[in-house]
C-alpha cells in the first residue's frame, strides 16, 4: 500500500475521526432508526391482517406527502441559492410536513417491532428505507436543509437530529447500504461511509461553533438585561387593556433598558394579546404567556389590529401561538433557524399568511420589530390602533406618524 505525503488535511482526518467515534457509538439501528419506541415491549403484537390494513391506508398519504416534501425542498433550495429569505410560511410548511411524515414512520417503527409476521416486518423495514433515502435526496445534499432540520422544531414535536438518525439508519448494516446504492439512483453520489461521515462531522462542527455564539450572546444579554430604570408596569398596563382586543400585535419600546440599544430600530419588543388579561411574548427567558402587567415593562406601545380575520385564521393563529411556548429565545438572532425564536419570530410564524419583510444582519436574515411595523404598513389586513406614550396616547394614529417614528432610531 502507497502512503500519501503531505497532501492529506490535518483538519479533515480530525472530522472523520469524530465520525468513525460517533458511528462506533450510536445505537443499534435493528429495530429502525428511532431505536426500539417505548413501550413497544409491553404492546399488543399486531396481527397480519390488521398490520397489512394498516400500511395500505397509510401508503397514499405517504406518496402526497413526499410529493410536497420534494416541491418544498426545492423551493428552498432557490431561495437559500439566491440568497433570499425564507419565509415563516414555508417553515410551517416544511416541519408540519415532517411531522406528519414522522408519524407516519412511527407506524411503520410499530410493525416493524410489534408484528409477528417476516413479510410485515420486512415491508416495514423497507418502508423505512424508502423514506430514509427520500429524507437523502430532499434534504441531506442540500447544508442548509439538513442543519436546519437536524436542529428540530418543538412547535412540531421535531426532535434535534432526527435527520441524520434516518442517514445513519442507512449506513448501519450492509443491506440497508446496498438498498440505497440500488434506489437513490443519481450519478454524482459516492455512496461512501466516509463522505456522510465527513458531512456529519462538519456539522457538529458547525453546530458546537453555533452553540458558542449563542452561548456567549447570552451571557451578553442576560448581563445587559440587568441595567434598565423604574417603570410604572400596573399603570401602562391599565392604560393598555382599555385598547387590547385577541389577536392585536403591541409594540414596545423602552427608554431605559439597556438591551434596546442593540436592537436595530425604534421598537424594541413585541407581543400577542390572548384575551382575558393575557399576553404572549418572547423575553429573553424563552416563550411564556404572562398577564399584561408582566408584559408592560417599557414607556411607549403601539396596538396593531389584524381585521377581517375569519374564524379559521383566529384558530390557527392561536394555534401557532400555543405551540411556540417553550421555546427557547434565539440569541444568535436567526430567523432562518426557528428552533430557537425572537419577540418578533413569534408573530411572523403566528401570522404567517403575511410575508414579512426581512434584513440581513450579522450574516442572518432578522425580522425586527420595526419591520414588522414597515410590512403592516403596507399591508390593508392591519390597522393601527392606538400610539401610548408615557401616559398619553393618540388614538388611530396615521402612517405618516408611524413613518416618522420609525426614523428615529
Amino acid at each position: 500500500m502507497k502512503y500519501l505525503s503531505g497532501s492529506i488535511n490535518p483538519f479533515i482526518v480530525t472530522l472523520l475521526l469524530a465520525g468513525l467515534v460517533l458511528m462506533g457509538s450510536c445505537k443499534s439501528y435493528k429495530y429502525g432508526y428511532w431505536g426500539k419506541l417505548s413501550g413497544s415491549g409491553f404492546a399488543p403484537v399486531i396481527e397480519k391482517d390488521t398490520a397489512s390494513k394498516l400500511m395500505q391506508s397509510i401508503s397514499l398519504k405517504k406518496q402526497l406527502l413526499n410529493s410536497e416534501t420534494f416541491r418544498l425542498s426545492k423551493e428552498i433550495k432557490e431561495k437559500v441559492s439566491n440568497e433570499s429569505p425564507i419565509s415563516m410560511f414555508t417553515f410551517n410548511k416544511l416541519f408540519r410536513n415532517l411531522h406528519e411524515q414522522y408519524e407516519i414512520d412511527t407506524v411503520y417503527h410499530r410493525l416493524l417491532q410489534q408484528s409477528t409476521n417476516d413479510t410485515i416486518r420486512y415491508q416495514s423495514k423497507q418502508a423505512l428505507l424508502e423514506s430514509a433515502v427520500n429524507y437523502k435526496k430532499a434534504f441531506q445534499k442540500n447544508r442548509f436543509l439538513r442543519r436546519t432540520i437536524n436542529r428540530g422544531d418543538l412547535a412540531y414535536g421535531i426532535p434535534t437530529n432526527t435527520l441524520s438518525q434516518t442517514q445513519q439508519f442507512l449506513w448501519s448494516d450492509k443491506n440497508n447500504r446496498q438498498y440505497l446504492v440500488e434506489n437513490e439512483k443519481d450519478e454524482k453520489a459516492t455512496h461512501t461511509i466516509a463522505g456522510f461521515m465527513l458531512s456529519n462531522s462538519v456539522d457538529n462542527w458547525q453546530t458546537y461553533r453555533y452553540k458558542t455564539v449563542y452561548f456567549l450572546s447570552k451571557i451578553f444579554g442576560q448581563f445587559a438585561g440587568q441595567f434598565h430604570g423604574k417603570i410604572d408596569k400596573k399603570t401602562n398596563a391599565t392604560l393598555l387593556r382599555s385598547h387590547l382586543q385577541e389577536y392585536d400585535i403591541v409594540l414596545q419600546k423602552s427608554l431605559t433598558h439597556l438591551t434596546e440599544k442593540f436592537i436595530p430600530g425604534y421598537f424594541g419588543h413585541v407581543g400577542v394579546y390572548l384575551g382575558n388579561d393575557l399576553m404572549i411574548e418572547t423575553p429573553r427567558s424563552g416563550v411564556r404567556i404572562g398577564s399584561t402587567e408582566e408584559f408592560s415593562n417599557g414607556e411607549i406601545y403601539l396596538i396593531v389590529r389584524p381585521v377581517n380575520l375569519s374564524e379559521f385564521q383566529k384558530q390557527k393563529i392561536r394555534a401557532s401561538l400555543m405551540n411556540q411556548l417553550g421555546k427557547k429565545y434565539d440569541f444568535n438572532f436567526d430567523s432562518q433557524s426557528p428552533d430557537r425564536i425572537v419577540c418578533s419570530d413569534l408573530v411572523c410564524l403566528a401570522y404567517d399568511y403575511i410575508d414579512w419583510q426581512s434584513k440581513k444582519r450579522g450574516g442572518h436574515y432578522i425580522t425586527s420589530p420595526d419591520d414588522l411595523v414597515l410590512t403592516m404598513l403596507d399591508h390593508s389586513d392591519f390597522s393601527f390602533e392606538m400610539y401610548l406614550n408615557q401616559g398619553q396616547y393618540i388614538s388611530k394614529p396615521d402612517s405618516a406618524f408611524i413613518q416618522e417614528l420609525l426614523k428615529k432610531n
